[in-house]
């Protein structure tokens, strides 16, 4: 069988995925401007928003954080009333993280402007090059190797509670 390579050069692909990196940067960052919120933040959101509740190591493990630091985020969002946490009955110090009725509207505002943005960019491209994107947006976490990690954040993000 014949090795596939990718025909790029190391300075290219550098320049590549700086590119591509950077567009998704400023386009979070369009999304933080607008809805008061920082990456992390929308992030818990959204996890939750697809597994509600979580309990609060699975969050912690899924967002890659220091517990302090988780703490101290779903303290601010609980704040924000986009959060409610409860210690576990079986175990006081077990914390589930439930989304409220206002998170859930702040993230579906959120995805439905990320909806609106790609939805009409997506005029711009043909058939060929929408699937690509769709294509290499299916297998990101394979493209950058993070697909075992991945894994294991999707089997906490799904656990139920």
């Amino acid at each position: 069988m014949k090795e596939k390579s990718l025909k790029l050069s190391k300075a290219e692909l550098d320049d590549l995925l700086f590119s591509a990196l950077y567009a998704v940067y400023r386009f979070e960052r369009q999304k933080i401007n607008s809805f008061g919120l920082d990456y992390t933040s929308i992030l818990a959101l959204q996890i939750l928003r697809r597994s509600n509740p979580q309990r609060m190591k699975e969050l912690v493990d899924a967002l890659g954080l220091p517990f302090s630091s988780a703490t101290r985020l779903f303290g601010k969002l609980e704040e924000s009333g986009y959060v409610k946490r409860v210690y576990a009955q079986d175990d006081k110090r077990g914390v589930h993280v439930y989304l409220t009725d206002s998170g859930d509207e702040i993230v579906q505002k959120i995805e439905d402007d990320t909806y609106r943005i790609i939805n009409e960019t997506s005029k711009l491209f043909d058939a060929q090059e929408l699937n690509s994107f769709i294509l290499t947006a299916k297998n990101m976490a394979k493209i950058l190797d993070v697909e075992h990690a991945l894994q294991s954040e999707k089997q906490i993000i799904k656990k139920e509670v």
